[in-house]
């Protein structure tokens, strides 16, 4: 009988932690491969606020010519936003310790994220709509 316990117990602190991962929008494993930037996808889709579904699209391309090469795609009902990054290690280190400090992205992450996209010679954006 313990055992049945002990295992159902494991069973429901196991989907909770899948759920709570689902949750974060910097999950442990992408800010890993971030640090080092090592070639990946990631999709993740946010509600925001108003209600509307937003996909976001992240992909890192390794390092290029002392530049980690960053993808992200966001598309939401009214329209589809892409951002080209190349950012050097110190921005990198940044990025990654704003993300380490706020994985749910509601803060100090986003206001990182935001002011190197608006940097010209790190990010290009282009908006379809």
């Amino acid at each position: 009988m313990k055992r049945i316990i002990l295992v159902f117990g494991l069973l429901i602190l196991t989907a909770v932690a899948v759920v709570a991962v689902d949750n974060v929008k910097y999950s442990g494993v992408f800010i890993n491969k971030f640090y080092h930037c090592l070639p990946t996808n990631q999709t993740i889709t946010v509600t925001a606020d108003d209600g509307s579904v937003v996909t976001i699209t992240r992909s890192l391309h390794g390092w290029k010519e002392k530049r980690c090469v960053y993808r992200e795609t966001i598309v939401s009902d009214s329209e589809t936003l892409k951002y080209n990054c190349n950012l050097y290690r110190e921005q990198v280190n940044e990025l990654v310790s704003a993300m380490r400090n706020d994985p749910n992205g509601e803060g100090i992450a986003e206001q990182t994220w935001s002011r190197f996209k608006k940097l010209p010679e790190v990010c290009n954006s282009v908006a379809n709509q």
